[in-house]
Formats: C-alpha cells, structure tokens, sequence
C-alpha cells in the first residue's frame, strides 16, 4: 500500500473512533447511569446527601404503613431506618423534605385530608439509625390561616421549617417555625423582609440552610408604581430566624420565579424559569448572577425542577426537556449540554454524594427509579 493510501486509512479510523459514543453527530456523547435496585417494594421521593452516604426517603404504595427511609452506605449495601408515627396522617404522609446534619435528621411529610383536601403535615426527627413522628397539635401547621410548608432545614442556630401562613397585611407570608426540643411553633413574620404588603406579595417555594442562616427561594407579586409583575426572589437571614433581607434576582425578564434551591460551602445555585423558559442563579462573593447562555427550555408553572450542584469545579443543571433528561454543566464561559442514557421523564430529586451523583427520574412523581453515576462521567 503506498504511503498516500495508509494516511487515508488512517484519517477514516480516526474519524470512525472519535464518531464513536455520539453517532457522528458531533454532539457530547450521552452520561451513562445505571438503575440502583431498591428494597422489594419501595418507591423513591426525596434524596438527601448525608457525608458519604445517600439518604433514600420511600414509599410503599397500597400498605398502612408510616413513610420509609433507606441508608446506602459506600460500599453500595442498603439499609432501612426504623420510622415510627402516631397520628393517622403520618402513617400515610409522604416525605417532602429531608435533612441531616450528619448526625440528626429532621425530615417533613405531609399527605392531603378532609373535607377540603389541606396537606395534614408531620414533623420528624431521629438520626440515620431511627426517626419518630414529632406530634404536634393540629392548629401549629393547620388551620384556616395555614398555607403550604416546603423544606426543613438544619442551621447552627437551630432547626426551622419553611412555608406559608396567612399575613396581618396581605396574603401569604412567608413564615418560619422553630422548634424548642419536641415542640414547633410558627415565629411572627410582622415588620421582617418575610412579610407581604399590599404593593408586594410572597411565595416560598424551595429553602435551605447556608453558612449561619437559611436562604428561601420563590417570587413575588408586585403590585402598583408600575413594577407589577412576577419576579423571582430570594430571602435570605444572618443566623438562624434573625437578620431577614429580600434580593429580586437579577436578569428576570418579564415574569419568573425561583422554583428549587441548594447551597453549600459559600455558595447557592437556584433553578427557576423566566418568561417560560429554565433559568439558572448563582450566589458567589455575596451577589446573585444569572449564569445565561442556557439552550432555550420551555419550563412550565407545574413543572417540576431540580436545584444546581456543583462538582470538580463545574457547574451542573439536570433538566427534563420534552421527556429526555439532560445535563447542562458550565465553568463560566457556557453552556454544554449532555444527555443521559438511562433516566427518563420528570426529573425530582438529586444529590452528589461522594463520588457519585444520584438522581430520581420516572413518568410521573409516583413512579420514580433511583439512577447512579460516577462524576468522572460528567465531564
């Protein structure tokens, strides 16, 4: 063979191995995952990173039986917690929120009840090795005043449950519970950056513990002086429940809100949407940048999101589009963006927990799979 004949030959093997993985297409070749089997019966909901271990928060559809939870150590093996609950909604309740310090759990569930269908929450705490219902009275998160409550979070100042109650001026506020030992008590939204007026209205809709205090991600209504509008917002404290201030995130075009939230070390990433469209927050250096350059993805009011993560230095979007599960990940200078083989349908939950990142995706909220891969993979 001459030597012109061999450099072509080897110009099309080259071009047949780096096609390879991505069809030719050019495109990033799909993150592969892997379905991680759970306990004969339980059906994932919340994920929640606690060290080196996942926490699996589960339900068992069709049984009488309190809300489950999995312990998925290292090393793969599973363990189950022991749960106890009292009332009879607990016994029913399905997970909204789990927390964990690395030592305690405090851990939110609710199911809908009575003649008007409100949410009946509980309150659980415990460690990785038993958690028990927290009964409280039916008038602490019930009642004609109450709204919606949607995280629980664990700062150095104490634990806090995140929501809604009725405001003295309008509306909603957003409003915190705190707790003194088994007892949880609604703290007064009057006069803080919590508390709605009639020229702006709040709704929570994702929290989180960061450094000291606690950071509440939703939007606002406002209303008058020609500014209304939706806009996405963040509340944030010093310590614990003190220190309140409310930040409209930046670059919100004409209506958006902040749906999902995570923080860690001495940043936060938040996903929303604006005007239709999946949009993307950063917290770094004390200010709030929108990270923008994301492929236009059409996220709808009820569409579920999940919060960013970060990882080797990047940053990390999962995201549903049209039914396949993507991955968008930038360093600063773009977007790429990257499907993954495996997960489909609604995306509800994530969590990097050691060298892995875990996900809950399925066709609906009731029917979600557990799925598994290595960070290396993400590129």
């Amino acid at each position: 063979m001459s030597p012109g004949l061999v450099r072509l030959s080897l110009v099309a093997v080259l071009v047949l191995v780096t096609g390879c993985g991505n069809g030719g297409t050019g495109e990033p070749a799909p993150v592969q995952f892997s379905a991680v089997d759970l306990r004969a019966g339980a059906e994932p909901v919340v994920l929640t990173a606690e060290g080196d271990r996942l926490l699996i928060g589960i339900r068992r559809p069709g049984q009488q039986t309190v809300p489950g939870l999995l312990r998925r150590e290292p090393d793969g093996t599973t363990t189950e917690v022991a749960v106890s609950g009292t009332t009879p909604y607990a016994l029913l309740a399905r997970w909204r929120s789990i927390a964990s310090d690395g030592k305690r759990i405090v851990a939110l569930g609710g199911e809908r009840g009575g003649a008007h269908g409100h949410v009946r929450w509980s309150v659980w705490s415990g460690s990785d090795q038993a958690l028990t219902e927290q009964v409280q009275g039916f008038s602490v998160f019930g009642g004609y005043e109450a709204g919606d409550l949607v995280d629980v979070v664990m700062t150095p100042a104490g634990d806090a449950l995140i929501g809604a109650w009725a405001s003295a001026q309008q509306g909603f506020d957003v409003a915190v519970w705190t707790t003194d030992g088994a007892d949880w008590a609604r703290q007064s939204s009057a006069g803080t950056a919590l508390e709605s007026t009639p020229s702006a209205l709040g709704f929570p809709m994702a929290a989180a513990a960061h450094e000291q205090g606690i950071v509440v991600a939703g939007w606002q209504v406002t209303i008058g002086g020609g500014t209304g509008g939706q806009q996405p917002v963040v509340w944030r404290s010093t310590s614990g429940n003190t220190g309140w201030t409310r930040t409209p995130l930046p670059d919100a075009g004409k209506a958006g809100s902040a749906v999902a939230l995570r923080c860690w070390d001495t940043t936060c990433g938040v996903a929303g949407r604006v005007d239709g469209n999946l949009a993307v927050w950063r917290f770094a250096g004390g200010e709030w940048t929108r990270l923008s350059g994301l492929p236009p993805t059409a996220v709808g009011d009820r569409d579920r999101l999940v919060a960013p993560f970060e990882a080797g230095g990047h940053f990390y979007q999962p995201f549903s589009d049209g039914g396949q599960v993507k991955l968008a990940r930038t360093d600063g200078a773009g977007w790429t963006v990257r499907q993954l083989a495996g997960p489909t349908g609604m995306v509800t939950s994530a969590a990097v927990v050691g060298d892995a990142l875990y996900l809950l995706a399925g066709p609906d909220e009731d029917h979600q799979t557990l799925w598994r891969a290595d960070l290396t993979a993400l590129g």
